[in-house]
């Protein structure tokens, strides 16, 4: 049972899908490419490639939440 804010946001990333290796290595390329394939930034790209999947997966999982039209779909 959550018994704070925080609790409930891991509960809803802890249904996230979690991006895959590959998803994360694909992005990672695309943002060094993006940068015009400046090394040395391998850790900077891996790191923002992640946060950003992850995100994305978060606001998926609150989406069909809120398509389902339960009880706690109104904010």
């Amino acid at each position: 049972m959550p018994n704070a804010t925080g609790d409930i946001r891991n509960a809803v990333e802890h249904v996230a899908i979690e991006p895959t290796h590959e998803d994360i290595a694909r992005r990672a390329y695309q943002l060094f490419e993006d940068r015009g394939g400046e090394h040395g930034h391998d850790w900077d790209d891996w790191l923002q490639a992640e946060r950003e999947l992850r995100d994305e997966a978060v606001v998926g999982v609150f989406g069909r939440i809120l398509a389902m039209g339960g009880p706690y779909a109104t904010a």
